[in-house]
């Protein structure tokens, strides 16, 4: 199999030369011990086998990212057989520079001329031949866009590898610094290394101490012999090595271009000059910024919400079917399977569900950077995130992990992959729980529902907008304190070309990255759905508990006999059997009810249940039948019962429990905060999905009757909590992560079990400190809670603008530089 690495530098379309020549024989994984995705994809031609590797886009071999560290690396220990070096055709120049850090490695290369089509429409004459012959390589002309040059692509691979024995090592006359060269390269001959010795001999001098290391203990002697080269290449020539090498790599593509290439337009204004006169217009950018990620937010979140109106459905029908299948329980005894079982397709189906989110989101983020937008985004916040150690290009990710209430984590943190800089990334990965979950959403409804029914607007005020004050706030503290000694890169800023993407690229990026979320997020989140299963089930109710509610039940069917003994249907109900089974029956016909569609999905239903069984179905829709109607009406009060004990025993269960045991061992420092048991059960037990905290207070604050009122005013009437309780819980919540999902994908991008703990106990014990101080300042000082929730907002504002104030004394104190240039 011929092993191919594709490289070149951002924005110059390689990604689309991947889908191009690999169609969707590719799949995604992450490379060892970093979080960057390494694509790989298969095709085969002339009967030749070929593996290429899409490396991440680099402007140079300096090791500044993560990015360039991945791709150097690989090529240093994978060792392909061909290189095919993505060129932009319409800015040869800039992309010769690291065009010749690949030729100098010794490992074949194909260049491809990308955008061929772009320079043409600028008057850009290339003369592919003189080209060919000045490099030594194949130079192929490509426009990826327009699904153009394949072919000519996979020719010039196989011919390569083929030829491969032909091929001369490139060699460029770095002049006064030849003789230098050659001294290493003499000292490194003593050792067997198979690397090209004359460009091992020149990353020496550059001191590239990570490839040095890599080579172990033979090579460190090296370094002692470069700095004595450069000490007196210094004294000699007055100096830099690596500005001298730079130097001489820009005089040499200065060259190539020159004789290479004709401009037969003169410069004038493109389309992507005009655009961006408006698009990074002094007073114009950050309005179409904001709109722009309105836009996205509006699309992803939003519109991709309402989707789920018709996924749900499907999935619901799914678990229904499955649910079918399973072990049917008795009145009120379930069978562990079947428990077990619909606990783990509802934690599931709630993180599936997203899904149509995610594909659209993951759709417009390939769009906005196949259209160059991305780069120009993070040019425009970028002053104003570096005040809080974040980067321009943290905007997306916090807007998608919620700047406005409907966010998601998951996607927010994924969506850091691109940030350069290691230490802006990492903070970025730490903030974004902060900000507001979508699953949160119905939480702060219930309590606002509960207890600031008439200042509900001006309350889901604060808790919009007081999150992203929180992120700014915990990004400028991390990165002074943990995080301060992480690399930094240079800030270098390109604006690329606007492109149009392609609508093939765009469907295979979302595709694979919808693929990391299931393939990783949903199957490490059932793993830990089966722990929390286990602690909420164990070690269940005593036998006097159990006692206790058969006897109920055996009074409700004793009630329902007594019912039901005149009707002439009376031999098919006469055992408890034959209830426990029209119970059931009934209830899973009004679920399936419940999910079905209109007439048509309604009709469909009573045809499904009418076949299933001809005999009980007439209890459900007893329609003229009298004695039918005396047996539905006992039906539904047994079944209302059944439902009542069936939430006590949950209740009691839960309290029980070792994570209730968890919740009450929580108590004596919840309780500066206000919270009880229950409140701690319903943060510990909705860990696994945010969504469940409502379903879980609504169960433990019901007040058991069949007539129960919304869950809201039952939470209000039987809890004994004050608006200020409400606001200590609100807090809480806001500072708490959103759950397990985001958890493990902090742990894939920052891939350290370290800072995943970090982002789950640090933001918990801040939470803990923060509401146990307000409320017990609050109940001290008299306050209500809308004064509790205004005094705190202030002075998370005010602390974020003091903090955005302060300098960044990054050369003494942080220890790391920025740099911004166009």
């Amino acid at each position: 199999m011929i092993k191919v690495a594709l490289a070149g530098q951002p924005n110059c379309g390689k990604s689309t030369i991947f889908n191009l020549v690999s169609g969707i024989h590719q799949h995604v994984a992450n490379y060892p011990g970093v979080t960057v995705d390494k694509k790989v994809g298969r095709f085969d031609y002339k009967n030749e086998k070929v593996e290429m590797v899409d490396l991440p886009g680099t402007y140079s071999f300096s090791s500044y990212s993560l990015e360039e560290r991945v791709s150097k690396d690989f090529l240093y220990d994978e060792s392909p057989d061909i290189i095919v070096n993505i060129v932009d055709a319409s800015n040869i120049k800039r992309h010769l520079y690291l065009t010749f850090q690949l030729l100098e490695i010794g490992i074949p290369v194909v260049i491809v001329l990308n955008m061929m089509d772009v320079a043409s429409r600028r008057g850009i004459d290339i003369d592919v031949p003189k080209m060919q012959e000045m490099l030594g390589v194949p130079v192929v002309c490509a426009s990826g866009a327009k699904g153009e040059g394949a072919e000519a692509i996979m020719e010039a691979i196989v011919l390569a590898y083929q030829q491969k024995e032909q091929y001369q090592n490139f060699k460029i006359n770095y002049e006064e610094l030849e003789a230098f060269i050659q001294e290493i390269e003499a000292e490194i001959a003593e050792v067997n290394v198979p690397l090209n010795r004359r460009w091992l001999a020149i990353k020496i001098l550059e001191e590239d101490r990570a490839l040095v290391e890599k080579l172990g203990s033979h090579f460190t002697h090296l370094q002692e012999k470069a700095k004595a080269c450069e000490e007196r290449f210094h004294a000699t020539y007055d100096k830099d090595i690596s500005a001298f090498l730079a130097s001489i790599r820009y005089d040499s593509a200065d060259v190539v271009f020159h004789k290479c290439v004709k401009v037969t337009k003169l410069h004038e204004e493109t389309l992507t000059d005009k655009v961006d006169k408006i698009v990074l217009n002094r007073w114009l950018a950050f309005p179409i910024l904001l709109l722009v990620m309105f836009l996205v937010y509006e699309l992803s979140i939003v519109y991709g919400y309402k989707l789920t109106d018709y996924t749900w459905p499907l999935l619901a029908m799914f678990k229904n079917f499955v649910i079918d299948i399973l072990p049917e329980p008795d009145l009120i005894r379930v069978p562990m399977m079947t428990d077990l079982s619909i606990w783990m397709i509802n934690s599931a189906i709630a993180l599936i569900n997203y899904i149509p989110i995610f594909f659209i989101l993951f759709a417009l983020i390939a769009i906005m950077e196949d259209v160059g937008y991305m780069p120009r985004l993070a040019f425009i916040l970028d002053k104003v995130f570096k005040k809080f150690g974040l980067h321009g290009q943290s905007t997306l990710p916090l807007v998608l992990g919620g700047a406005m209430v409907g966010g998601c984590a998951v996607p927010g943190v994924m969506s850091t992959k691109g940030i350069a800089d290691e230490r802006a990334r990492m903070a970025t990965i730490l903030a974004v729980p902060y900000m507001n979950c979508l699953a949160k959403v119905p939480f702060y409804t219930l309590l606002l529902g509960a207890f600031f029914k008439e200042e509900m607007g001006l309350m889901m005020f604060y808790i919009s907008t007081v999150t992203l004050f929180i992120a700014l706030i915990v990004s400028k503290l991390l990165t002074s304190t943990v995080l301060k000694n992480r690399e930094t890169a240079p800030f270098v800023m390109e604006l690329p070309p606007y492109h149009l993407p392609t609508f093939k690229g765009v469907i295979i990026r979302s595709a694979q990255r919808v693929w990391v979320y299931i393939n990783k997020v949903v199957t490490i989140v059932l793993a830990v759905a089966i722990v929390l299963f286990a602690m909420l089930q164990f070690p269940g109710l005593s036998e006097d508990a159990q006692q206790k509610y058969d006897e109920k039940i055996a009074q409700a069917l004793s009630t329902f006999d007594t019912k039901v003994k005149k009707s002439s249907y009376y031999e098919r109900v006469d055992t408890k059997e034959e209830v426990s089974a029209l119970i059931n029956y009934y209830d899973n016909y009004k679920a399936k009810r419940m999910v079905s569609s209109g007439a048509e999905g309604a009709k469909s239903v009573d045809e499904s249940f009418l076949k299933k069984d001809e005999k009980l179905f007439i209890f459900v829709k007893p329609e003229n039948d009298k004695d039918a109607k005396m047996i539905n009406s006992a039906l539904r009060q047994i079944s209302n019962v059944r439902k009542d004990v069936l939430r006590q025993i949950k209740n009691e269960k839960i309290e029980n429990s070792f994570l209730g045991m968890v919740g009450h061992s929580m108590e004596p420092v919840t309780q500066f905060a206000g919270f009880d048991w229950k409140i701690n059960v319903a943060f510990l037990s909705s860990f696994a999905a945010r969504e469940s905290a409502v379903a879980t207070l609504g169960s433990l604050y019901e007040n058991n009757k069949a007539d129960s009122k919304r869950a809201e005013e039952a939470m209000y009437e039987n809890s004994g909590y004050t608006p200020l309780h409400a606001v200590a819980i609100i807090i809480f919540m806001i500072l708490t992560p959103p759950c397990i999902a985001t958890m493990i994908v902090v742990k894939m991008q920052s891939n350290s079990y370290r800072w995943m703990f970090f982002a789950i106990f640090f933001p918990i014990t801040l939470g803990v400190i923060i509401s146990s101080f307000l409320f017990s300042f609050g109940s001290v000082a008299g306050w209500s809670g809308v004064e509790a929730m205004s005094y705190f907002y202030v002075a998370v504002v005010f602390l974020a603008l003091f903090l955005g104030l302060m300098p960044n004394r990054q050369n003494s104190w942080l220890g790391g530089f920025r740099n911004q240039t166009l």
